[in-house]
């Protein structure tokens, strides 16, 4: 139709092929700057709402936030059905189409309002936690806000609009942390999660609408059917990943009670801040900037790499001081009540660190279009994680965080195999990208180690420990792995736009068979 045709997004245009690689390397800086931005500015709001409802409420109150919260995470996923990555990697879409997704995405919003209402009594029995049954048919109410935004985002997002994204998660995120907190501050309770959630949502939908304009929905469904193919797909993946990763939670929960559950979630959090704060920010530009290059492996392969470089010495070493210091981070920021949970976040941190590294593969499989091959991995991730997750649970909650973690491990080598075969790079050379990060960190390790045989305790050992941890790491870094700490600050300030680095960040993506063997040696 004529009305479709003007209105594609995506499509080739008539620009000069270095007038457009020059606009999409501003655009791509742009995004970065944004995306790291928001997730740092949400992600901050959210832990800072989480740890003073924590404070306030206590490890038994809080464990009503926790189970919630394992119950609206499925809830959001199932509103998506994948539609959003489909309109993300698709190379034409129309604002009809993207019109009627939004329509399915309200659709099923409401069906999920309702189905939340009448499952909140068996929601709350499964938990044996009583005041979740009337939390849950609040928020029943806010689904369709939570819906408004999905097909915004994606239409921003595909057209490397993250500025836009990104200003309206870190309002919303804003928002929904000063109602949540205003909440428990007057005595709101577990219902202080009922304030932030709406708020969030509602300022967040809003913004999203008015950057996008729309798309204004409409029921022409047969505009969707060409989505729904990789769509499927991904939400299967993503139900998948879901289940796995979410298990945890749900026979925690389940098993060992709401107290319990509330001591993992918390740590988990550990878990998820670097994996969301770092890997989310690099996955952002990535997806569609794989999905635009899929017909380029060099391109693809130079992505990967710098990627995975940059998510090593962004996570690990911080990660790695997380866990090192995790009884004095948790006594000064959550209260003695909460040390219980120390052992688990020093656990779930370790594991965090090598999920943020091996966060971009989904994005990468997503972009190249490989629908199957994320089937296959998530099954094969799934029958993992439950196992580990399972076995663990026979050792109480802290077992269940060695099984997680341990499982992620387990996984590592297909992740390497899977990244291998999609862009040539190698899997000895993917570890070497990782390696510097990991001896740096275990330099900061023995260091912060050192100082606490020293008998100084409380907020000192932490800052003296802290203080040598760096000190440590960077001097590792300088000292045995110089030039790759260069390569990493050359890709980092490209990423962000600095002029005099475009240059270098384009040498780091040439494909590795092009490059020689001295080459190689300088950025290992």
């Amino acid at each position: 139709m004529k009305g479709d045709t003007a209105g594609r997004t995506g499509g080739a245009t008539s620009q000069p092929a270095g007038e457009a690689s020059g606009g999409m390397q501003r655009k791509t800086a742009r995004s970065v700057r944004w995306s790291f931005g928001a997730v740092l500015a949400r992600q901050g709001f959210q832990i800072v709402c989480a740890v003073v409802l924590a404070r306030i409420l206590g490890p038994q109150s809080y464990g009503v936030i926790a189970a919630a919260t394992v119950y609206i995470s499925l809830v959001a996923l199932l509103l998506d059905q994948g539609l959003s990555a489909a309109l993300i990697q698709r190379a034409d879409v129309t604002r009809r189409m993207a019109g009627a997704t939004a329509t399915l995405n309200l659709l099923v919003a409401a069906l999920l309002a309702a189905v939340t209402w009448f499952a909140a009594p068996w929601v709350s029995d499964f938990f044996r936690v009583d005041e979740l049954e009337p939390i849950l048919r609040v928020l029943a109410f806010a689904i369709p806000l939570k819906a408004l935004a999905i097909t915004p985002r994606a239409m921003l997002s595909r057209e490397m609009q993250l500025h836009r994204v990104g200003a309206a998660d870190i309002a919303a995120a804003a928002a929904g942390s000063a109602a949540g907190i205003g909440a428990a501050l007057a005595g709101a309770g577990p219902w202080s999660m009922v304030y932030q959630v709406v708020a969030t949502d509602l300022v967040c939908s809003a913004m999203l609408l008015a950057a996008s304009r729309g798309p204004l929905p409409n029921f022409g469904f047969r505009a969707v059917v060409p989505l729904f193919k990789f769509s499927i797909s991904v939400f299967a993946t993503d139900f998948l990943a879901y289940f796995s990763r979410n298990v945890d939670n749900i026979l925690v929960g389940r098993v060992l009670g709401v107290s319990a559950l509330s001591l993992y979630g918390m740590a988990y959090r550990i878990l998820v801040v670097p994996v969301q704060l770092i890997g989310q920010t690099v996955n952002r530009v990535m997806f569609p900037a794989f999905a635009r290059s899929a017909d380029r492996r060099d391109l693809v392969a130079g992505n990967l790499t710098a990627a995975t470089r940059i998510l090593a010495i962004s996570a690990i070493p911080l990660m790695t001081f997380v866990a090192c210091a995790a009884p004095e981070l948790v006594n000064l920021v959550l209260g003695p009540e909460w040390l219980p949970a120390a052992a688990l976040v020093s656990v779930l941190a370790v594991g965090g660190a090598r999920e943020t590294v091996f966060y971009v593969t989904p994005s990468l499989m997503k972009g190249l279009g490989q629908s199957s091959l994320i089937i296959r991995y998530e099954i094969l991730a799934a029958v993992v994680q439950v196992g580990g997750i399972v076995i663990g649970l026979q050792f109480g909650v802290f077992g269940v965080a060695v099984g997680y973690a341990g499982a992620g491990f387990v996984l590592t080598p297909v992740l390497l195999r899977i990244q291998t075969r999609l862009t040539g790079v190698t899997a000895a050379s993917q570890l070497l990208s990782i390696l510097p990060a990991v001896h740096s960190a275990l330099w900061g390790a023995a260091g912060y180690w050192a100082w606490s045989l020293t008998g100084v305790h409380g907020v000192w050992q932490l800052l003296g420990g802290l203080a040598i941890f760096v000190a440590l790491t960077l001097a590792a870094l300088w000292l045995f792995h110089r030039r790759m700490l260069s390569g990493y600050v050359a890709q980092a300030l490209a990423l962000f736009g600095r002029t005099g680095t475009r240059q270098r960040l384009q040498h780091t993506h040439r494909p590795p068979e092009a490059r020689s063997k001295k080459t190689e040696d300088t950025n290992d």
